[in-house]
């Protein structure tokens, strides 16, 4: 099985539905999400309080699946995102477990 991890930034407008489609997903067993500051050098689309600060408010996850299960994922986000567009990356994964590591069950 070939586990890859997908990031995604997006805004805080879509948190709520993106997080609905996430829960709703078999393929998917659970995920990370946080707060982030979102810098960037296309300041156009921030408002008059993001362009004095410097940055926009944004939410970042990361969703741990297996590679056959990427279109369903790229799917669900694409439901949601509408006019706020999702920015994403998928990276395979050398290694990932739980620790300590379970003890194997008895023979």
């Amino acid at each position: 099985m070939t586990e890859q991890l997908l990031v995604a930034i997006f805004s805080e407008g879509i948190r709520d539905d993106l997080i609905d489609a996430l829960v709703q997903l078999d393929e998917v067993s659970g995920f990370s999400l946080q707060a982030i500051d979102g810098y960037s050098r296309e300041h156009s689309q921030y408002d008059v309080r993001e362009q004095v600060a410097g940055y926009r408010r944004m939410c970042r996850v990361e969703v741990l699946h297996c590679a056959r299960h990427e279109p369903a994922l790229l799917a669900s986000l694409r439901a949601v995102c509408g006019a706020s567009p999702i920015r994403y990356w998928i990276a395979p994964l050398q290694s990932a477990g739980h620790l300590p590591e379970d003890p194997p069950s008895p023979g």
